[in-house]
């Protein structure tokens, strides 16, 4: 099962469980429990995003609500002009 897919069962057994009859301080440690789950797989979904982001993941395209993960890139390319043989020179 992919941890999204364990996600949304977990969701749901959240939804399901007080209508199962369980007893009320089972109740409370079945849901801090599953509280617990979501929060790991959470955090693992998190990392894998992350990984995926810093270590070759799709380029981020110009109004796709993606940023780039660089933040300050050139518009145009350097050109340093040389003075030596320009009659505006400035004078040393």
């Amino acid at each position: 099962m992919s941890k999204e897919m364990l996600v949304i069962a977990l969701g749901a057994w959240v939804i399901v469980l007080p209508y199962l009859g369980v007893y009320r301080s089972w109740l409370t440690v079945l849901l801090v429990l599953t509280g617990i789950a979501l929060m790991v797989v959470g955090f693992l979904l998190r990392g894998e995003i992350i990984a995926h982001q810093h270590h070759g993941g799709p380029k981020a395209k110009p109004g796709h609500g993606r940023r780039s993960s660089i933040p300050f890139e050139e518009n145009t390319a350097v050109v340093e002009h040389d003075y030596s043989h320009d009659a505006s020179a400035p004078l040393s």
